[in-house]
Formats: structure tokens, sequence, C-alpha cells
């Protein structure tokens, strides 16, 4: 897998972890492009083309500057980061709390 294919995948795991889209396919629906190339795109073994990582990051809250290059932050917006990194130190303290 090249680096550009894992940040992808790391994006759409991202998505999927925060309620964007259930499936890969759901993504793959909203882009318009077809199940098997969005996987091959995943998977590395094609490359994606600049119109699907486009799309990507105009349907979904990803820096297509991150995703492209790997540099900066793979959420648009800074705030939203460091909300979802809230949200996640909330929720370990809660699974914490139900463990005592």
């Amino acid at each position: 897998m090249n680096e550009l294919s894992a940040r992808l995948r790391k994006a759409v795991d991202f998505l999927k972890k925060n309620g964007y889209a259930r499936f890969d396919a759901e993504i793959a629906r909203m882009l318009g492009v077809r199940y098997p190339a969005l996987c091959m795109a995943l998977n590395g073994s094609r490359t994606p083309t600049w119109e699907l990582l486009l799309d990507f990051c105009d349907n979904y809250p990803i820096n297509f500057w991150w995703l492209r290059t790997g540099e900066g932050y793979m959420i648009k917006d800074e705030r939203e980061l460091m909300l979802l990194r809230r949200i996640e130190e909330l929720e370990r303290e809660i699974a914490l709390l139900k463990g005592q």
C-alpha cells in the first residue's frame, strides 16, 4: 500500500468511526464511483485520481492537502479535530467510570 492509499484508508476509517458512513460502499456511492474502484484506491492497487480525491474532500470534512501530502491535519477544521479529541477523552473517562 502506498502512502496516499494509506491516508485515504485512514480517512475512510475515520469517517466510518464518526458516523459519516457505515460501509466503504456507502462512501463509494456518495462519490459516484464503483465500489471496486474505491477498494483498489484504498488498497493501493490503483492510484486514486485527482477527481476522486477532490470529490472525497468536497463531500467529507477531510483536508485535501493532508490527503495528498500528509502535511497538516486530516480534518479540515482544526477546531473540529480538537472537539473530536475531547469527545474521545470523555468517552474513555465514561468507560472508566462504568468499570468502577
